[in-house]
């Protein structure tokens, strides 16, 4: 398991084995006693989305037993007597499985996507290293640095600006950004604190500890009150109300709760992912700016979620699949020359003089088109514009150099930025990248331990 390199995070784990809980020296006014270090992100699997299957609506009669027995209908796979069965016993009396045959390993880059990949990943180490502050950067703040890089999120903190700390583990403990701890205890359980400086939308924090993928029973406190992420889950579920913007919570239960879990939030309704999808699809997408791809990140992570369970497509999981299908050519028809979205997103083509609006608008839409996009299309060249696009507004000098000094906009306009290059990189470059030593450089191996 990758551990954080940090001489501080070591100093936290050795001190915690040899002197105990209580001998760890209490670095940010109360004790570290709980684990300060958590895996890096595993890469996302490159599983296909809706897009990618035959999205066909089962029958009545496609859920009903055949009556056809083996004599009325022989199977065309049926061996015949001069062959044996794969399943046949062999000499030694044992059944012989079937080799599974994996797929082809994906053709290596060319040149040119070579050195797109190295650029990118020297950008990630630039703003990986360049950092947070703990004391001078909210929890709004903190939480977005962490869905950029999930549990390699790193901030600075304690007595020296060199110490750092684990930012999922700094969320999740309850330490204070900018003198505002962002958990608390809401109808008798743990659940994010929403107002200036904290979460700013309801299951954000849910949302990015599922796309960091951290276990539902790593540990959450409040005070003494020590749980796990599962007691947040629960708070999630308890607090969904019709007419709210349901699209992060959706991304934290669709990683959290099995696809056909249902439950009863506080009022006694009665609650279901499938609900929450036909909430979602209800709203506004195309004219609702920054809300309306948040809407479509959830809906194509309940969609990846649902298929990953190897649940049939139908119903509502179905709706929400052909609706992202269709919207991915009209995103890319909105797309200008350049490779970025304008001011208006989704509702019309544009630009802005405003750098950060650029930014902020290809960022948010491009983060949704990796992630929902199949395989096969990430390199369509107008996504590949977009990424060369971001790199080149990200590798300025007024985002690279004292990011920890922008405003809170900025900040989550370059971190969701951020984000959309690491979709790519997992999901397009590091497939198609041999296994490097680990003496090369850090530009150019997958920024994330594999």
């Amino acid at each position: 398991m990758p551990l954080l390199r940090q001489p501080l995070a070591v100093l936290v784990l050795l001190g915690s084995i040899w002197l105990g809980p209580t001998g760890v020296a209490d670095l940010f006014g109360q004790s570290l006693e709980g684990p300060i270090l958590l895996p890096t992100n595993p890469p996302y699997e490159n599983q296909p989305l809706a897009s990618e299957l035959e999205l066909v609506e089962p029958s009545d009669a496609d859920d009903e037993l055949s009556m056809d027995t083996p004599e009325d209908k022989p199977s065309e796979d049926e061996p015949s007597e001069d062959e044996p069965s794969e399943d046949e016993p062999s000499e030694t009396g044992e059944s012989e499985p079937a080799a599974e045959i994996e797929p082809p390993p994906p053709p290596p880059l060319n040149p040119a996507m070579a050195a797109l990949r190295d650029r990118a990943r020297h950008t990630l180490a630039l703003f990986h290293r360049a950092s947070l502050s703990t004391s001078e950067n909210t929890a709004t703040e903190v939480m977005h640095l962490c869905l950029a890089f999930g549990c390699d999120a790193q901030l600075y903190g304690g007595k020296s600006s060199r110490e750092k700390i684990n930012g999922i583990t700094y969320l999740c403990w309850n330490y204070p950004c900018a003198g505002y701890a962002p958990l608390g205890i809401a109808a008798g359980h743990i659940a994010g604190r929403i107002g200036y400086g904290l979460q700013e939308h309801r299951g954000q924090l849910l949302a990015i500890l599922a796309l960091s993928r951290v276990p539902a029973d790593y540990p959450v406190r409040v005070g003494d009150n020590e749980r796990t992420v599962a007691d947040l889950v629960e708070y999630e579920k308890l607090s969904c109300r019709s007419g709210t913007d349901l699209s992060r919570k959706l991304i934290g239960l669709a990683y959290y709760l099995p696809t056909d879990a249902t439950w009863q939030n506080s009022l006694g309704e009665q609650w279901s992912i499938a609900r929450m999808i036909e909430e979602e699809i209800a709203k506004p997408v195309v004219n609702d700016g920054i809300r309306g791809t948040d809407r479509l990140m959830g809906l194509s992570y309940a969609v990846d979620r649902h298929l990953r369970q190897e649940a049939p497509l139908r119903g509502d999981f179905l709706r929400a699949a052909n609706y992202i299908e269709k919207l991915h050519e009209y995103a890319l028809a909105l797309q200008n020359t350049d490779g970025s979205w304008g001011p208006q997103m989704l509702a019309d083509r544009g630009t802005s003089k405003d750098a950060t609006v650029q930014l902020q608008s290809t960022g948010h839409v491009l983060r949704w088109l990796v992630f929902s996009l199949p395989e096969d299309q990430l390199d369509d060249p107008r996504i590949v514009r977009s990424i060369e696009y971001l790199n080149r507004l990200l590798g300025s000098s007024r985002y690279r150099h004292g990011v920890k000094s922008l405003s809170t906009r900025e900040i989550e306009t370059v971190m969701h930025a951020l984000h959309a290059l690491m979709l790519y990189d997992q999901r397009f470059f590091t497939p198609r990248t041999p296994v490097e030593p680990a003496a090369g450089s850090l530009s150019v191996r997958p920024f994330q331990a594999r």
